[in-house]
């Protein structure tokens, strides 16, 4: 019991990082509106963005549950296929971009998380604020938005439930017309296919992987199966 208080009065005492690194694992930084300078200059790479769309199912700092996202979010991108930040250094718990990180990692204080809670989904940079030197590349993200608009995930399980076969059908072709879309626009174009995720997002199929719809290839296509749970 003793050791247990002595653990709880050192974390309240705690006033600067000890650079444990936990909050480098748990998902890179969004980028808000201070942060444009950064982004425009491209003093971190859009190869290392990532773009999360609205309507999507994201973890919530405020409310510490996963829900779909009200408006998209540009975030550091994860470390191979982990959401580790790719700019942290797990050998000597260091940050690659430690002078130009985002105002979200500069605000972040695990033991007096108010201001960071208080920035969570407000001033957002959006694809369009940072492309907006790129006409080409923003009416690509746009056209993208407007043929490929994502299933409401608010209902996805209700709609599997009511109608599997024929939803399950819906969804793969729309999975599938994602990826032709993507798989064309890289064949075009070295840029797109490096900033590809922060350009389009994740691929749908891997969006829904989360409501027990899995993918596999089939031929020159995805096929999805829904595993019902329980």
């Amino acid at each position: 019991m003793t050791q247990s208080k002595n653990k709880i009065k050192t974390q309240s005492q705690q006033t600067s990082c000890t650079q444990c690194g936990i909050c480098c694992t748990k998902g890179g930084a969004a980028f808000h509106g201070a942060d444009l300078p950064l982004l425009l200059e491209q003093q971190v790479p859009w190869r290392n963005l990532i773009t999360l769309r609205a309507g999507e199912f994201a973890w919530d700092p405020v409310t510490e549950g996963v829900q779909a996202i009200q408006k998209e979010i540009i975030k550091l991108r994860g470390s191979g296929s982990e959401w580790t930040c790719c700019y942290f250094n797990s050998s000597n718990n260091s940050c690659g971009i430690y002078h130009k990180r985002p105002i979200a990692c500069k605000t972040l204080q695990c033991w007096n998380p108010e201001e960071s809670l208080a920035l969570a989904g407000k001033d957002l940079l959006s694809r369009e604020m940072v492309l907006q030197n790129e006409t080409v590349l923003q009416g690509l993200v746009k056209q993208y938005e407007t043929e490929f608009p994502l299933p409401d995930f608010n209902t996805l399980e209700t709609e599997l439930e009511s109608r599997c076969e024929t939803y399950i059908t819906e969804l793969e072709e729309q999975v599938n017309n994602d990826l032709i879309f993507r798989e064309r626009e890289i064949a075009k174009s070295k840029l797109v296919s490096d900033i590809e995720l922060f350009l389009f997002g994740r691929p749908l199929f891997q969006l829904l992987q989360p409501f027990a719809v899995q993918a596999f290839q089939s031929g020159n296509r995805l096929r999805l199966q829904y595993i019902k749970q329980g």
